[in-house]
């Protein structure tokens, strides 16, 4: 009996043993598992503050992005608008030129009726009468500075005085016997120099 029950503690003993070693196992394998865990949440929480710092930089390009959109979308918005004013101006300009052409074009139809004025015979007319015009006006000075050049100068001094003031010059001569010869002859020197 001492015997079984030597037995039945070293059974009990061994059994215990190996508890103890599964137990033992168990353990190490839930440190081994602990430390795993520890450096996996160590690793996460290095991904996460790596992924926040990324996410920060997505969310500021994202904001650039569409600044640069927005501000895109303004210089398209100026850049039609200018286009419609360049379109626009344009357009008036082509109707102004238009329009001046039209009348350019009215203005050479009306001058047409002229252009037999300028052959060469109608030249030699034109040299004509400018020559003819300078000898007139060359006369017309002529006669400003001496209007009665065939009239001796009594003559003239007479005439003078009757174109200065004709009734105060009549009104004398009714008076004076003598002026009235020079009075008679007074038209005929008029007709002469008419």
């Amino acid at each position: 009996m001492a015997t079984e029950r030597l037995d039945m503690a070293v059974k009990n003993f061994q059994h215990m043993n190996q508890l103890a070693e599964r137990y033992t196992r168990l353990c190490r394998s839930y440190v081994q598992l602990a430390e795993r865990f520890h450096q996996l949440d160590v690793d996460h929480m290095t991904l996460k503050g790596q992924t926040v710092s990324l996410l920060n930089v997505l969310k500021t390009k994202q904001d650039q992005v569409q600044q640069v959109n927005a501000h895109n979308a303004q210089l398209q918005h100026q850049l039609n608008q200018l286009a419609d004013q360049h379109r626009q101006e344009m357009q008036a300009l082509t109707r102004t030129y238009e329009e001046k052409i039209q009348d350019l074009t009215q203005h050479l139809d009306e001058l047409k009726p002229l252009e037999s004025l300028m052959t060469s015979e109608r030249y030699q007319d034109l040299v004509i009468a400018e020559e003819q015009m300078e000898l007139v006006e060359a006369t017309f000075l002529e006669i400003d500075q001496n209007g009665t050049p065939d009239l001796s100068r009594e003559e003239q001094t007479l005439l003078a005085a009757y174109r200065a003031d004709p009734s105060t010059f009549l009104a004398g001569s009714a008076q004076r016997p003598t002026v009235a010869v020079a009075m008679a002859s007074l038209p005929e020197a008029e007709s002469a120099v008419s």
